[in-house]
């Protein structure tokens, strides 16, 4: 068993470009989204959800399937429809839109927030004198914790970063990993951070 923390903002791996287009919208739009810095930190949000609009800030820079938003990710249709499952089991899908784009657009909020942190085993970074003051620098995780939902967030970093798991790495078994890399999916990056074996 494998987690690995996937963020947007991936390298195309061809061509001449060092990063992906990106969403971008105005501050207002911002404020509605992550007000005081804080959004999409692991629980539903928790508003009415009033349609927000984007725009591609490169236009001639390739587009990913998955963007970067807040504490968030967005996708396009192609990557809701092939890596849907596994998505869906974990978050809920907010529309939007992007203009001058055809085709829909959702920001992916993961809800999934579970309790599987080791805390004796994980590495943490001191930040003050109290015993809480502390930043999760390398987490380790409670195999047995870690359930069906293949995707999931971790209150021990506020909910800041974006984990999967990773048992068979069959993109049959509906990995989110397996899934984005069978297909070609454009615009994540994954990074090995825990794994049970010795």
């Amino acid at each position: 068993m494998k987690v690995y923390e996937f963020s947007p903002g991936g390298r195309p791996k061809r061509g001449r470009f060092k990063e992906y287009s990106i969403l971008a919208t105005d501050d207002a739009t911002m404020n509605y989204l992550a007000p005081h810095g804080e959004g999409f930190n692991g629980v539903p949000f928790g508003r009415k959800w009033r349609i927000p609009d984007f725009y591609i800030e490169k236009p001639l820079v390739p587009k990913p399937n998955f963007f970067r938003v807040c504490l968030a990710m967005a996708c396009d249709e192609e990557a809701r429809e092939l890596s849907g499952e596994a998505l869906e089991m974990s978050g809920e899908f907010l529309p939007i839109r992007v203009k001058g784009e055809e085709g829909l657009f959702w920001i992916y909020n993961i809800t999934n927030t579970i309790n599987a942190v080791d805390h004796e085993k994980s590495v943490w970074q001191k930040l003050g004198p109290g015993p809480n003051d502390r930043f999760l620098k390398e987490p380790a995780f409670i195999p047995t914790r870690l359930g069906e939902e293949t995707i999931f967030k971790i209150r021990e970093d506020r909910g800041a970063r974006m984990y999967c798991v990773e048992f068979t790495g069959d993109p049959d078994d509906g990995e989110f990993k397996a899934v984005v890399e069978y297909h070609g999916l454009t615009g994540l990056e994954f990074e090995l951070v825990w794994t049970d074996q010795a």
